[in-house]
């Protein structure tokens, strides 16, 4: 394993290839052999699971069937980024919004929780075709979105990115009926924003060992302290980023909404937030100039609020919100690589720092 990389790896790479082949030809029923010839781990994205690449070929009614493939697994580490990680959520959610919105969520192809089969649980999706975003190094920094497209390109992806979420939201606004009922925790709180706080409050504990944060602790003081009380709760999407979308080549559509781990229950305005904020931490939080062309964070609250049929009243109440998570999260992570100096003062406890002095 990367001692430098937070995301865990897969040591065995052709006994896994192997186990998979096993799996999909029980799944599949093939008239033969199912092949997989190779295992890839994408690089520049992701911190918290591992993904797998990989095409599968098959015959089946005499006809030779290809299918590209992504696979995510658990992560079995000792130190991992999140408390918990639940496959059959995620899968559940994406199967139930491919189910009831044309928003495009990935194809399944089957849900693995024994886990003699690969050491640990995974699912399986069709591989949508598209670009996304890399995080590592970010896109402001490197990459397509900055070499290979201009800043009339850049505007239509983020403006598509939106619009996208938006409708997620608005299509999944009566989230009861659609089946998302399943994520309320009564037991955290007495309503949504009420049972994320009580989470990462809790994250907060687990992540640092009870150590007090001084940067983060006072910010979620502040956030319980001004919760609002006038708010309309739907689906969160929850690591809703660019860099979990994939976009067409011309950069007018979305063709997967990906990474489905942090769904939740709240105010869909938190996925906005942490849309913005996290753009604004990989360019001014970095130093480096935001990318031309993509629309301010003004003009994209405006477009969100009419596409979503939600209001951005609370946007920076759910700003400070998106710069608290991603303030733990972070500490987790440098506390998760030994690097204890780092937990306090880091890139975005640096940022969190700025949004605290506006409080």
């Amino acid at each position: 394993m990367d001692e430098h990389r937070p995301t865990p790896l897969v040591e065995d790479i052709d006994g896994t290839r192997r186990k998979l082949e096993t799996w999909f030809q029980k799944r599949l029923h093939s008239d033969g052999p199912v092949n997989i010839p190779e295992l890839k781990i994408p690089e520049a994205t992701g911190m918290s699971n591992v993904t797998l690449l990989f095409d599968i070929h098959y015959e089946k009614n005499g006809q030779v069937q290809t299918e590209a493939c992504v696979g995510r697994l658990t992560p079995e580490i000792e130190k991992p980024v999140f408390t918990e990680y639940d496959l059959s959520i995620q899968y559940k959610a994406m199967e139930l919004v491919g189910q009831h919105t044309d928003i495009p969520a990935p194809g399944l192809l089957g849900l693995e929780l024994d886990t003699s089969v690969l050491g640990t649980g995974f699912y399986i999706m069709k591989k949508a075709d598209g670009r996304v975003p890399p995080d590592m190094p970010p896109y402001s920094m490197d990459g397509w979105m900055l070499n290979d497209i201009g800043p009339a390109e850049r505007e239509s992806l983020w403006n598509a990115g939106i619009d996208t979420m938006a409708n997620l939201h608005r299509q999944c606004r009566d989230y009861k009926a659609l089946g998302f009922g399943f994520l309320e925790r009564p037991e955290l709180g007495s309503n949504p924003l009420q049972q994320q706080l009580t989470y990462w409050s809790n994250y907060a504990q687990w992540a640092l060992d009870g150590r007090a944060h001084p940067i983060c602790d006072p910010v979620m003081q502040w956030l319980k302290d001004n919760a609002p009380s006038n708010e309309e709760f739907g689906l969160s999407w929850g690591d809703s980023r660019i860099g979990n979308m994939l976009f067409a080549y011309d950069c007018k559509s979305v063709t997967a909404v990906l990474d489905w781990e942090m769904i939740t229950l709240g105010n869909p305005l938190q996925d906005l937030a942490w849309w913005n904020f996290l753009d604004y931490f990989f360019s001014d939080g970095l130093g480096i100039p935001r990318l031309d062309g993509l629309p301010s964070y003004e003009d994209s609250v405006a477009r969100w609020e009419k596409g979503s049929g939600f209001s951005g009243e609370h946007y920076h109440y759910y700003w400070v919100f998106a710069a608290m998570r991603y303030g733990y999260i972070m500490s987790r992570i440098m506390a998760a690589q030994g690097q204890d100096d780092q937990i306090e003062e880091n890139f975005a406890t640096a940022i969190l720092k700025k949004v605290a002095a506006t409080l």
